[in-house]
């Protein structure tokens, strides 16, 4: 396995994921008051959730891109120009960007199972997870691109429950003026990562 794919992967999907988003922790400290629920429990079904919706994409979604008649090359380019605007938004606001469920985390928890609606999905498997996991996956057309994506969805799922599980109280604490310093990093590798995810994607359309 290309270690240094593999390496940028796991960047990716950590970021856009943004498990370990203060924002996300609060809200899902108020998801699990009310009605009380077991931390850990909570947290290992966010994980479980986010593993199965992301695993599920990585062993279908090429399927799903040639059943449509969809070439890699391009949804390469649609998704890395994705990746890139989030990661701009994420740059300019210092937050979550509105692809990531921004709207839908500001209204709070909803009644239901709210672990898996609206937190894992879109908050953590949005659209721009389902695109990076797919593109992943794809890349190369190669078996250990799956092997190396399934591998990220792993650790995506173990961040998440160190994050709600332990990192909760912590990371709950930080000032403002921090996460949005480290909102606005994350952003810059996201962009820069979703540029060199679309120029890739344009060279190989046109090779």
């Amino acid at each position: 396995m290309n270690t240094e794919f593999f390496i940028q992967s796991l960047i990716s999907m950590l970021v856009i994921t943004s498990v370990f988003d203060p924002v996300k922790i609060l809200f899902f400290n108020q998801a699990i008051a009310d009605p009380p629920r077991n931390r850990y429990a909570a947290a290992a079904r966010v994980a479980l959730y986010s593993v199965i919706v992301l695993g599920t994409t990585v062993l279908i979604g090429r399927q799903f891109l040639d059943i449509m008649g969809i070439r890699l090359d391009a949804f390469r380019v649609i998704g890395g120009l994705l990746i890139a605007i989030m990661g701009l938004e994420m740059l300019q606001g210092g937050g979550v960007s509105k692809s990531q469920g921004e709207g839908i985390r500001s209204k709070g928890p909803e009644e239901d199972d709210n672990l898996l609606i609206p937190l894992t999905l879109p908050l953590i498997a949005g659209p721009g997870a389902i695109t990076t996991t797919i593109t992943i996956a794809a890349h190369g057309d190669s078996f250990e691109s799956v092997i190396a994506a399934l591998l990220c969805v792993l650790i995506v799922g173990l961040v998440a429950f160190i994050s709600y599980a332990w990192l909760g109280e912590i990371i709950g604490k930080a000032k403002p003026n921090t996460v949005s310093v480290l909102a606005r990093i994350g952003g810059l590798l996201l962009a820069t990562i979703g540029a060199q995810m679309l120029l890739g994607g344009l060279k190989d359309f046109f090779a």
